[in-house]
């Protein structure tokens, strides 16, 4: 019993695209909500207030930003940048003890967030000293009248 009739089928040759173009779509909706657009082209810090209006601009500095992170216990711990990368603490250890070694006369400028815990400037601090650094400066904003 041969059931097929004698006629080849057009559509045994036919690839349907439908589910390969649903399934890139799906791909790409997929990473396009998964990536993580986190950029840093401007830090946002609110610094405290000062009422001096000496402005320091070095040509051999380092400047340390410490951003807000998270707050437990009423700490709030910082997030250090340092040219719009976030590093750890070890991190800028090796690179400030790296650019000391190269540049002893380097200046240290942190610039923190006044809502930051003094701790995480300190902690900035420490590492400067430990490198060799005795210039350290703190960026403020002038006082308001």
């Amino acid at each position: 019993m041969n059931f097929r009739s004698g006629k080849k089928s057009k559509s045994s040759n036919f690839i349907d695209f439908t589910p390969i173009v649903d399934t890139v779509f799906n791909l790409i909706i997929f990473f396009a909500v998964s990536l993580n657009f986190i950029g840093t082209p401007a830090i946002k810090l609110k610094l405290p207030q000062a009422s001096m209006k000496e402005s320091v601009r070095e040509k051999n500095e380092i400047r340390v930003f410490i951003t807000k992170g998270e707050t437990r216990g009423g700490y709030t711990s910082g997030i250090f940048r340092i040219e719009d990368k976030v590093l750890s603490l070890d991190d800028i250890s090796n690179l400030v003890h790296q650019r000391a070694l190269s540049n002893p006369d380097m200046v240290l400028i942190i610039q923190a967030d006044e809502s930051v815990s003094q701790g995480e400037v300190v902690k900035i601090m420490d590492i400067a000293k430990n490198a060799g650094i005795d210039k350290i400066a703190i960026a403020t904003r002038p006082k308001e009248k």
